[in-house]
């Protein structure tokens, strides 16, 4: 791509024009509200849908108070129940209020459920927000993963952290069970977030793993942390060949619009690997 993504934002009225294009769609609203900042988007989007799983998690970045978070988090776990997404922000939640059975309760409702934050989803809105302002097709794809929020996935970080000083409080209580049981459930919860496609999925899960197998010393918790290192290194690694191809304007545009389209549906680390193969560096 040459010269790398165009350095802008979308004037306000960009973004209504594409919303009005779209009859005000749920999608449509909450991509005006990520791009055009505006939070009368997000309330417009709370009023007409209010039971959207994507409306109820984007409302959460505009709330702070545990117990709020919490009754949002009950709605959506209601109407999205197939995603551990609200059991494990629950939990967090739940935590943050020194409710740790309850916390415990939720975490093992999420074991065996995959974990979706809608970023695949808010970079299609995006990126046909961007579209309909004028850029080129591999410019929008650009721009829209770019700059897709990864904000609800980093906060496993704290949850991972949560779940340490739980293991420790069993341990304390001589419950080797429990222990063992958390160990499990979070692990789980790590390579569930590895497999989600993206960089910062893997780089987010290995940190979650990585607190799970703290004071293990067996061969194979070693083995696994190498494991874990060789992968990070080669997934860094690709990335940042891939950063450095996007300088060279002999590249075809053509080439970037499917590799976009495939970060969307195999995930940056096959789409690196395509990319790569298909324009080996210099």
């Amino acid at each position: 791509m040459g010269e790398g993504p165009p350095e802008r934002i979308l004037t306000k009225e960009q973004v209504e024009a594409f919303v009005n294009a779209s009859n005000r769609s749920v999608d449509s609203l909450l991509s005006a509200f990520r791009l055009g900042g505006d939070d009368a988007y997000l309330k417009e989007a709370l009023e007409r849908f209010p039971d959207h799983p994507q409306v109820l998690m984007t409302s959460l970045s505009q709330v702070q108070d545990a117990e709020k978070r919490l009754a949002i988090l009950e709605n959506l776990k209601r109407v999205d129940p197939t995603n551990a997404l609200g059991n494990c922000m629950a939990a967090r939640s739940l935590l943050a209020l020194g409710r740790k059975q309850e916390a415990l309760e939720e975490l093992q409702k999420s074991v065996g459920k995959p974990v979706n934050d809608f970023t695949n989803a808010s970079t299609q809105n995006d990126e046909e927000a961007y579209l309909a302002s004028g850029l080129t097709p591999a410019q929008a794809k650009l721009m829209a993963l770019s700059g897709g929020s990864k904000s609800l996935l980093l906060q496993f970080r704290t949850l991972a952290d949560g779940m340490r000083d739980m293991r420790k409080d069993y341990q304390a209580a001589g419950d080797d069970q429990s222990v063992e049981s958390l160990r499990e459930i979070q692990i789980g919860m790590a390579r569930q977030l590895q497999e989600g496609g993206r960089l910062v999925d893997f780089l987010v899960g290995t940190v979650v793993e990585k607190e799970a197998l703290k004071g293990l010393e067996s061969e194979e918790a070693t083995a696994r942390l190498e494991e874990l290192k060789q992968q990070k290194e080669l997934l860094v690694g690709r990335t940042n060949q891939v950063a450095e191809l996007m300088k060279d304007s002999a590249v075809p545009e053509g080439d970037w619009q499917l590799y976009f389209d495939r970060v969307k549906l195999f995930g940056e680390n096959a789409a690196n690997e395509w990319m790569l193969e298909k324009h080996p560096q210099r």
